[in-house]
């Protein structure tokens, strides 16, 4: 619960600061700063809090907790979501400011995490049980669609224009 309500602090300060930037003008060295913080926070927090509302609803149905059903460390998924989102978005910030670099490299990027989320989780796994690698898989594709749409979304409106 204090996951949830942390993310969604952090999710609406994000938003409002990034509106403020939009709104009133500032110099531009401390525009994309504060835009590349604040779009990172947001980045990290927000599809967590969507993952978790979908999962929710999608576990309503299923009449047990599906984290406790799969096994794992607590709060596990949380943690490995904000790694894979914060690599992403560190992709998206080099690929900004470096420019012999091209956003397709992000994409070669982003194969690597799948590719290794892929390796680990199968490799580890005891039970044969196909909801819990379902569930999984869906989590991630999830939480690397949200956070490419939002930073993408942050650098081609806040910062390119």
């Amino acid at each position: 619960m204090a996951q949830r309500v942390l993310g969604l602090l952090f999710s609406v300060a994000s938003s409002i600061v990034l509106y403020l930037i939009v709104v009133f003008p500032i110099p531009a060295p401390s525009k994309e700063f504060f835009t590349i913080i604040f779009g990172y926070l947001l980045a990290l927090f927000l599809p967590g809090l969507i993952i978790d509302l979908v999962f929710g609803w999608l576990g309503r149905g299923l009449g047990e907790d599906i984290a406790s059903k799969c096994g794992g460390l607590r709060y596990g998924g949380y943690l490995i979501g904000y790694s894979e989102r914060s690599l992403l978005f560190l992709a998206v910030v080099i690929a900004y400011f470096d420019t012999a670099l091209s956003y397709t490299s992000i994409l070669s990027f982003l194969s690597v995490i799948v590719a290794g989320k892929a390796i680990f989780r199968y490799s580890s796994r005891e039970t044969s049980d196909r909801a819990c690698a379902d569930w999984y898989i869906l989590g991630t594709l999830m939480s690397i669609t949200l956070a490419l749409a939002l930073t993408w979304g942050i650098f081609r409106f806040l910062l390119i224009g």
